[in-house]
């Protein structure tokens, strides 16, 4: 499963982003059959890598452009 998220720039640093994927990501891996999560982030944009690793994301590949995060059932 993967995950997104956009936050207009008048909310951003309030830590709704950060509420909201920790949330949606528990609840994706409650589901059966569901055991990853995958979220992609733009290099330029360090705050939403940090609201990935804030949920429990960790890192696992990255290109030029993008880093690529996950998180597994524990």
């Amino acid at each position: 499963m993967e995950i997104g998220y956009g936050v207009v720039p008048s909310r951003q640093g309030r830590g709704y982003a950060s509420e909201a994927t920790a949330a949606l990501t528990s609840f994706a891996l409650s589901l059966d059959g569901v055991h990853t999560v995958h979220a992609n982030v733009e290099r330029a944009n360090p705050a939403s890598a940090r609201v990935l690793e804030k949920a429990g994301f960790t890192r696992y590949d990255s290109t030029d452009e993008l880093f690529s995060y996950q998180r597994t059932v524990s």
